[in-house]
């Protein structure tokens, strides 16, 4: 799955657009619920190194909430990892490139429901 392929899914669903709260950084998106602006999902550029010990190449990843109940049947799907950057009681990391839109918006539909009000 590709950046654009999410961001695009994300806006056709949810009516929600990429956030980049960051100054200067425009690789990093929060996405967020418009009524109480909690995020459901954090998108951003991440060496390959910090979520498998691999090399250092900078990959596109996607932070996701999840129910803690979940967390280890999730995490055996490819590409899904524990969280990087976040709590990892309550929230994964997908590389988008190792997985497709059809595997991840299971998930990313389950953060949302997780995260509104």
């Amino acid at each position: 799955m590709t950046r654009q392929q999410l961001i695009e899914f994300v806006q056709d669903e949810f009516s929600v657009l990429p956030d980049f709260p960051f100054d200067k950084d425009f690789e990093t998106a929060v996405l967020r619920h418009k009524e109480n602006k909690k995020w459901f999902a954090l998108l951003m550029k991440v060496s390959k190194s910090k979520l498998t010990g691999g090399t250092d190449e900078k990959v596109d990843v996607l932070n996701i909430k999840c129910d803690p109940i979940l967390k280890q049947p999730i995490l055996q799907n490819k590409g899904f990892y524990t969280a990087y950057h976040m709590n990892k009681v309550h929230w994964i990391s997908i590389i988008l490139e190792e997985t497709t839109l059809d595997d991840v918006v299971p998930y990313i539909e389950m953060s949302f429901d997780l995260t509104q009000k």
